[in-house]
């Protein structure tokens, strides 16, 4: 496990709090800035944000330039989409299937095979191993048009394969693109850089969190997760400050947030919905760290202390210090071409290893769903706290939210059919929510066993996470509708 060595090391430190140095931005050696690397910076930074957060206009309505390519591309070959989508399914249940094996010592796997197929990634529970295997054999069915007409039918199929599969086999690889040029060549540090001076005095905790969010949010929760533990282990974090970190800013990142809103159809409103789940996490994340359980953990260090300094300067310092630190990554980064094909191959990954889950998942939620009253019970005492709140689909939100806590694709997209206020509602809460159980909790167990993080702790925090976001939420959605927003 990450950490129990160290732990082990360091077992008499005391968790007493160290001040940390103050220092000027004035004292930071700023590097000797090329126009090369400077202009790298620059058009990274500005493609990935075009791609995202740019609207243009297209077929009539507002939208980004990532819902237009994803257009342009099933316009071009919808069966080549979908081939790629069973390719990824496939390699999924495959990968995972020689991993396992191997990892279980049933099977022996070369070094060199291991590290080329890069088996460690694709290990994971006995039941997702299972999920991956049964999406093989369901999207074979699928494509084929053959299978038992009561599993098969057109509702489940045109949702889960139509919308869910095809949307995310399509927009994480090509998201990935663009994210990776963001977090590889500059626009991560530069985020990060400028958030520092606000993540001490509304969170409690030290400037650099911000990179750990940024990466997070513009990569994936599993890249905040190793910074954070990376972080740790080199004493620039104690215990209070890692379990905040992983619970309250590891949430969705861009990407899947993006394939989500597309499966919505509201790729058109994406800077908006971005807009709001991050003032959203930011206010529930400002309340949680000042209350228990988070404000109880102590303030235990596994490594000899080492603060960050406190930097003080005036905002134009901190642009300066901001840009200079984001050149500074792009000086030694990969060039465009490569840090482009490198997020390519990491969202297939991605892709790869979540979209077999998602068919399956989706295609047994919406057969409860569509054949049983299971989760019109589940959902119904919080039906009327969503028609109190004013959504639309109270229902449909409820059920929404509860299976976000589950797996955030089926959660969020579940509203695919609802009135937008629900769908944007929805998309914002589970977004929040950080703690999923079919991803982000295991994870989080596992990397920080030496805090620890326990099962049930992490439940009470989505418990208290989801009371806050939910109405908080509400008040957002409502305040962007009446603006004309949405």
């Amino acid at each position: 496990m990450f950490g129990s060595q160290s732990w082990e090391d360091d077992e008499d430190i005391s968790g007493e709090s160290v001040s940390p140095e103050e220092k000027s931005i004035d004292d930071v050696d700023f590097i000797d800035r090329g126009w090369k690397p400077t202009l790298k910076f620059i058009v990274a930074f500005l493609t990935g944000g075009f791609v995202f957060l740019f609207p243009v206009q297209w077929e009539g309505q507002t939208t980004i330039p990532l819902d237009v390519m994803m257009t342009l591309i099933q316009d071009a070959s919808m069966l080549a989409v979908e081939l790629f989508a069973l390719a990824l399914i496939a390699a999924g249940g495959i990968l995972t299937t020689v991993s396992e094996l191997h990892y279980r010592e049933t099977i022996t796997v070369s070094e060199r095979m291991e590290t080329l197929l890069q088996l460690d990634y694709w290990r994971t529970s006995k039941l997702f191993w299972a999920l991956r295997v049964i999406a093989v054999f369901l999207a074979v069915a699928i494509l084929l048009g053959d299978g038992p007409d009561w599993v098969f039918t057109e509702p489940v199929v045109a949702t889960a394969w139509g919308a869910l599969v095809i949307t995310i086999a399509l927009v994480i690889p090509l998201g990935a693109i663009f994210v990776n040029l963001l977090a590889e060549l500059g626009g991560l540090q530069f985020i990060g850089t400028l958030a520092q001076p606000i993540m001490r005095p509304l969170f409690n905790l030290p400037g650099r969190s911000a990179l750990d969010s940024a990466a997070s949010w513009l990569g994936s929760f599993s890249i905040g997760y190793y910074l954070t533990r990376n972080v740790f282990d080199r004493g620039g974090y104690n215990k209070r400050e890692v379990f905040a970190i992983c619970t309250c800013f590891a949430t969705a990142n861009l990407g899947t947030v993006g394939a989500v809103t597309a499966v919505l159809d509201l790729l058109h409103l994406f800077p908006i919905i971005i807009l709001l789940y991050v003032i959203t996490t930011l206010i529930v994340a400002a309340i949680l760290v000042r209350i228990p359980p988070l404000s109880t953990i102590p303030e235990e260090y596994i490594a000899s202390p080492d603060p960050e300094p406190q930097f003080t300067g005036t905002v134009g310092e901190y642009v300066r210090f901001a840009f200079n630190e984001g050149v500074r990554t792009a000086k030694e980064g990969d060039s465009i071409p490569r840090a482009s094909l490198v997020g390519f191959i990491d969202g297939a990954k991605l892709a790869g290893m979540i979209v077999g889950t998602v068919l399956t998942i989706a295609m047994a939620v919406l057969l409860i769903e569509q054949n049983t009253a299971f989760f019109e019970y589940v959902a119904a005492p919080f039906v009327p706290l969503m028609t109190i709140l004013g959504i639309p689909d109270p229902q449909t939100a409820a059920i929404g939210i509860i299976l976000g806590g589950a797996e955030y694709f089926i959660g969020a997209t579940f509203a695919v059919e609802a009135d937008v206020i629900t769908q944007v509602f929805v998309v914002v809460v589970t977004s929040g929510q950080a703690i999923f159980f079919a991803a982000s909790a295991p994870m989080m167990v596992d990397m920080f066993d030496d805090i620890p993080m326990r099962f049930r702790d992490l439940f009470v925090l989505l418990v208290l996470r989801t009371a806050l976001l939910i109405p908080v939420s509400a008040v957002l959605v409502h305040a962007a509708a009446y603006a004309g927003l949405l």
